[in-house]
């Protein structure tokens, strides 16, 4: 197929990107800056509206990842996560693409620990954002379904785990212990392939997790819809050392 991938040139990108070409898919990417090893690929905001419009047109599905990654004030939010995911999801509908696939995060739903309970699961029907950012994620999720329901598209809405960028974020997973929030790269490109792919789905929430996600987050749906199988558990496809020490580092941001 022909697939649009906006946020290309990002963390989750690039592997998807990459992913979907091994599978033999006609891929276009849409960043704000240059998409590594695409040929295919513009350069522009999600705000620009036409370009948005360009870049889909022809597209039988859209990958939708490029946002403001972390949170931020509101203010800085609104353009690419609420603006920008508006234009997308309205350029698609207009070139009746046959899937859209949108990154939501798993910061949708967050709870405080409680030492002398059991870690519960994470719950696809529940919402409980952590942060503004999580809000436009949750919001992304509404927006899917709506377009879903009144439009006839099918859309996928894709929960995140915590893709790793860097040293700094390896030595935070170490410090929280919570390495089954984790999603590889490879497995990140393994899920958006078999999202982009899947048949039959009307509009579906689903968690994108390594390994070992199924300890904290409900994904059966996503092996059963999209027959989904992750590989890799963490620290396993980071493509760095593994930090030693944990200790002392700064909490990035999220």
């Amino acid at each position: 197929m022909k697939v649009l991938v906006t946020g290309s040139a990002g963390i989750v990108g690039r592997p998807v990107v990459e992913a979907l070409r091994a599978r033999g898919h006609e891929v276009r990417g849409f960043d704000r800056r240059p998409s590594p090893g695409l040929d295919d690929a513009v350069v522009a905001d999600l705000t620009d509206e036409p370009a948005v419009r360009a870049a889909v047109a022809g597209m039988e599905a859209v990958v939708h990842l490029a946002a403001q990654p972390v949170d931020a004030p509101f203010a800085d939010l609104v353009g690419p996560n609420v603006v920008g995911l508006y234009h997308v999801m309205n350029a698609a509908r207009e070139a009746a693409v046959r899937r859209l696939v949108l990154a939501s995060s798993i910061m949708v739903v967050t709870r405080r620990r409680e030492p002398d309970k059991p870690e519960q699961i994470a719950r696809l029907a529940e919402a409980r954002p952590a942060n503004h950012y999580a809000v436009t994620k949750l919001f992304a999720e509404h927006m899917g379904e709506l377009y879903a329901r009144s439009f006839g598209m099918s859309v996928i809405a894709a929960r995140i785990g915590w893709v790793v960028r860097n040293p700094d974020e390896a030595r935070h997973m170490q410090k929280l212990a919570i390495p089954d929030v984790y999603l590889s790269r490879a497995d990140a490109g393994r899920f958006f392939v078999r999202a982009v792919e899947a048949d039959g789905i009307s509009f579906a929430v689903l968690y994108a997790a390594s390994r070992g996600g199924e300890r904290v987050f409900e994904t059966e749906p996503s092996r059963r819809l999209l027959g989904y199988e992750p590989l890799e558990r963490w620290p396993e496809g980071l493509p760095f050392d593994l930090p030693r020490d944990p200790e002392g580092v700064p909490d990035p941001p999220r």
